[in-house]
């Protein structure tokens, strides 16, 4: 079901792409084509970024890692940067979620109204605090 809405998001931005580039119309074949090529793209500099993170002893990539990645992919930084500053603003046309969405945690962590001994640390569950109570009376 998420990546359904990756994909019909996905489309939707290959869609304005291709309107602000001047065109008319886009069959739904090529509309679909280009949303698979543009995903394969940004899952290819996704993996190159993090790949360029771990070479460099990190977890999180950096705007380094970024550029890196992009020279790997062959993509000039200061034509992307003229391409961007000639590009009018476009926002979406209709408003996206949170993606993905959060779960609820089943973890039993404690509640604010819980009381814990002072030598229980916090991160322990409170079941702890539950079985003291249970062989105390």
């Amino acid at each position: 079901m998420s990546e359904n809405y990756a994909r019909s998001v996905l489309r939707v931005s290959v869609a304005q792409i291709c309107q602000v580039l001047g065109w008319d119309a886009v069959q739904l074949s090529a509309c679909d084509l280009l949303s698979d090529v543009l995903d394969r793209y940004i899952q290819q500099l996704a993996r190159s970024c993090h790949r360029y993170a771990e070479l460099y002893g990190r977890t999180d990539p950096v705007l380094s890692d970024i550029g890196q990645a992009f020279g790997l992919l062959g993509v000039s930084l200061s034509e992307l940067e003229d391409y961007v500053n000639h590009l009018e603003p476009t926002g979406c046309p209709q408003s996206t979620h949170l993606f993905p969405v959060a779960k609820s945690s089943t973890l039993q962590f404690p509640s604010p109204r819980e009381e814990r001994r002072e030598y229980i640390p916090d991160y322990l569950p409170p079941l702890v605090s539950l079985q003291e109570g249970r062989t105390a009376s």
